[in-house]
């Protein structure tokens, strides 16, 4: 959306906005993981124009995701226009941003590409791994504060894998080439 420059989760046919609740939803973890995606693409396409323009956008969806009181990223701006967030952190947008990062790194390792993957990592280290509560597991949809519940119905069994095995692969192509 070129007046906010962030994507808009519902779009109608025509691309245009719904006129309903859902015209000014920015689903920033769903804009984040679409976001490296498209820059996957374009890295396979050489398109170079894409890729800047996507890793601007990634850029700008992460800066305005980022919780700066307890840190992590938010899921869901409800409504851009009334500031309407959803205020947990969902342990898979963190991941899909350091996906992000790292296609963003490898491909031009620009200064704030470095320090968001630096800065997500460390906080999904310090926050999400359960093993100081004495399970093998990591926390995959707490509050804002990440806050440990001993009982959580779901196991991550998608995002944190993808993470892991993409991230591998592009720091095994980053090493061959350097």
């Amino acid at each position: 959306n070129p007046e906010y420059d962030l994507l808009n989760e519902v779009l109608n046919h025509d691309f245009s906005r719904p006129e309903n609740a859902y015209r000014n939803l920015v689903y920033t973890g769903h804009g984040i993981e679409t976001l490296w995606m498209v820059l996957h693409e374009a890295q396979r396409r050489k398109d170079q124009e894409l890729f800047d323009k996507t890793a601007r956008l990634l850029k700008r969806t992460m800066e305005v995701a980022w919780d700066d009181v307890y840190g992590g990223f938010f899921r869901c701006l409800k409504d851009v226009e009334k500031n309407d967030w959803i205020l947990d952190k969902a342990a898979w947008v963190q991941e899909e941003a350091l996906i992000g990062a790292l296609l963003i790194i490898e491909q031009s390792d620009p200064q704030w590409a470095r320090e968001w993957f630096s800065r997500v990592y460390a906080f999904v280290l310090d926050k999400y791994p359960l093993k100081k509560h004495g399970y093998a597991l990591w926390d995959c949809w707490p509050d804002r504060k990440v806050t440990f519940v001993k009982s959580f119905p779901r196991i991550e069994n998608f995002h944190h894998p993808r993470h892991l095995m993409l991230n591998l692969a592009t720091l095994e192509r980053m090493l061959k080439r350097r």
